[in-house]
């Protein structure tokens, strides 16, 4: 057997079909060449296929907002592996370049045939999650060095380049979760409600470490206004965070005198008011109360998340909205309240922190509504 064709039979990609089935499947599809330093995909192109690589090697490398560093390699791949798989459940453009390391033959996979090669060969999809899986596993190496060897260079540099990397690799594990959502919805009619609720909680991932690079890097991002259902947004933070709270004997309190529409950006203010949660929630003992209130006075919204526990220590009090500034968490980053506060004043309103007495800690999120 040549090397050419072992490369489609060796573990990967194709593992579990035959011979005969492989041959059948690649012999319908277009094959590519490219000579040694051809830049094959270019970052925010149209995508709409997967690439399995034949021959020859090729680097990923994704652009950064640096004119120190224009460019971070992600990954250098080889025969048997592939890239482009996100184009397969999307249409959004390419989101890293790829560059021909030397002479390369590719195969090229039509969104279309894959899915239906995933249909007729299930394998396939349990093939692609093994080896993202293997990526994934490197790159929290990968990821881990390099944050040890930048941070204490330039913190929020580090952070923005390892935040650059991540996105293109985080999103690989992601775009299995979907296409294996989207796999299950047509197998299984009437699923569609629990699909499509892991389809949005797999974008939200990405969107959060989208806003972890727009903050390192200083970028502002325009805000999605839209009408909300005031009424139904904050219950949906009831039921969201309800049975946790209550599991760690923490009431959970909403107290919403809005009626009427109101407008922001739903997602980014609902991130907002879940990381205050979670930041109460864990500054707590059992026993205690977390408060969610809602108002409306001269054309301004106010949210509130309040808590009767210990409150923040004064001597970070006047800092907590500094990167890094954190106190009592193991694994915090202290990100949180920065991005937080820049998510709300994108839509030019304001966070602010007040201490309670005798104890107690409140944030008021306050957004004008002229913005709509």
């Amino acid at each position: 057997m040549s090397s050419e064709k072992t490369v489609f039979y060796k573990p990967g990609l194709f593992e579990g079909m035959t011979e005969k089935e492989i041959d059948a499947f690649s012999a319908k599809l277009k094959r590519m060449k490219f000579p040694r330093g051809t830049q094959i995909i270019t970052e925010n192109e149209p995508a709409d296929s997967l690439f399995f690589i034949c021959k020859g090697r090729v680097e990923i490398n994704k652009g950064l907002k640096n004119f120190e560093t224009p460019a971070a390699q992600l990954s250098i791949l080889e025969p048997g592996d592939f890239f482009g798989e996100m184009s397969v459940v999307d249409e959004e453009p390419r989101s890293a370049s790829v560059l021909a390391l030397e002479a390369v033959e590719l195969l090229v996979i039509p969104k279309e045939v894959f899915i239906e090669l995933s249909f007729k060969h299930p394998p396939v999809m349990l093939n692609l999650i093994r080896t993202l899986s293997s990526r994934l596993r490197s790159t929290n190496e990968l990821f881990a060095g390099l944050m040890d060897d930048m941070i204490s260079q330039n913190r929020l540099k580090a952070i923005g380049m390892a935040a650059s990397k991540i996105i293109h690799d985080i999103k690989t594990p992601l775009t299995v979760i979907v296409l294996t959502a989207q796999l299950v919805e047509n197998l299984f009619p009437g699923s569609d409600e629990f699909t499509q609720s892991i389809v949005r909680q797999t974008r939200l991932i990405d969107q959060l470490v989208r806003e972890i690079l727009d903050f390192s890097q200083g970028v502002e991002s325009t805000p999605l206004i839209q009408k909300v259902d005031l009424i139904r947004f904050v219950e949906d933070l009831r039921e969201m965070n309800e049975v946790a709270l209550k599991g760690r004997d923490i009431s959970f309190v909403v107290e919403n005198k809005v009626d009427d529409f109101v407008y922001f950006d739903e997602n980014k203010i609902r991130r907002v008011l879940m990381n205050l949660i979670k930041n109460a929630s864990e500054a707590i003992d059992a026993g205690k109360e977390i408060k969610l209130t809602a108002s409306m006075t001269s054309g301004w919204l106010q949210i509130s998340v309040i808590d009767n526990g210990p409150g923040i220590p004064p001597r970070i009090r006047d800092r907590i909205f500094e990167p890094f500034v954190t106190e009592g968490k193991v694994h915090g980053t202290g990100l949180g309240l920065p991005i937080c506060r820049k998510l709300v004043q994108e839509h030019r309103g304001r966070l602010e922190y007040i201490p309670l007495e005798p104890t107690g800690s409140r944030f008021d999120i306050r957004i004008p509504q002229t913005i709509k």
